[in-house]
């Protein structure tokens, strides 16, 4: 079973890389992905945050329940809302534009997935 620090480690990892990557390029790639700038600017400060929040649990000497949960729901609300931008944005977008969001909401839901079920295991025991 994959322990719980790991897949923080996971989540702060993927969320620094995302994040500093669409920072990066997001001048780059808006004219492909046909999405406003600053939507992609913002969803870069929010991968960045969720990192953050990630590594401070990572580096925390003992897991809170609560503050794990936090960060599970927190992945889960951001799906739902990456879904509800895919919604709003799927006539303006690319198709590249669209697999962005889409993309963007399964590997945040399916980490919030992953996580909620090893979290359950480690704080049941």
């Amino acid at each position: 079973m994959i322990k719980l620090k790991k897949l923080l480690w996971i989540d702060a990892f993927a969320g620094l890389s995302v994040g500093v990557a669409v920072l990066l390029l997001k001048d780059l790639v808006q004219p492909y992905l046909q999405l406003p700038s600053s939507l992609l600017a913002s969803c870069a400060v929010i991968a960045l945050c969720y990192s953050v929040y990630a590594f401070h649990l990572v580096l925390r000497k003992a897991q809170s329940a609560r503050w794990v949960q936090t960060l599970i729901y927190a992945n889960g609300a951001y799906a739902v809302f990456c879904l509800g931008l895919l919604w709003f944005f799927f006539d303006k977008a690319s198709w590249l534009g669209r697999g962005y969001l889409l993309l963007d909401s399964v590997g945040v839901g399916a980490l919030a997935l992953v996580e909620w079920k090893v979290f359950s295991q480690w704080f049941k025991n």
